[in-house]
């Protein structure tokens, strides 16, 4: 079967959404690695704490937000636009992790 260009923007909105309900998930196990009084910077040399808090929700209502927020802008973006270009799975998670990770620079 082959993949339309615009599922494969739809499979990486949903890889993204799924990946934040498993991270909630396990939000315990990752606890310890983030200290939820903290900005993050890019300068300050944590890297793997700065990428996981891009994941990490603090509560269900923050997780609910995000992820309803992610699939309504990101659909208008990337799936129903009329430009193939941003039909891309690379394209939605590269976007994502650029936007997360710009946020650490303020």
């Amino acid at each position: 079967m082959i993949i339309g260009s615009k599922d494969r923007a739809k499979s990486g909105l949903t890889f993204l959404i799924l990946l934040n309900l498993l991270v909630h998930l396990f939000r315990n196990e990752f606890r310890h690695y983030l200290n939820l009084h903290k900005t993050y910077r890019i300068n300050n040399g944590n890297l793997p704490s700065m990428l996981l808090s891009i994941f990490y929700h603090i509560d269900p209502t923050h997780l609910i937000v995000n992820m309803l927020s992610l699939n309504r802008y990101g659909s208008e973006i990337f799936v129903q636009t009329s430009s193939r270009r941003w039909h891309s799975f690379f394209l939605v998670v590269a976007s994502y992790m650029v936007c997360g990770i710009g946020a650490f620079d303020g």
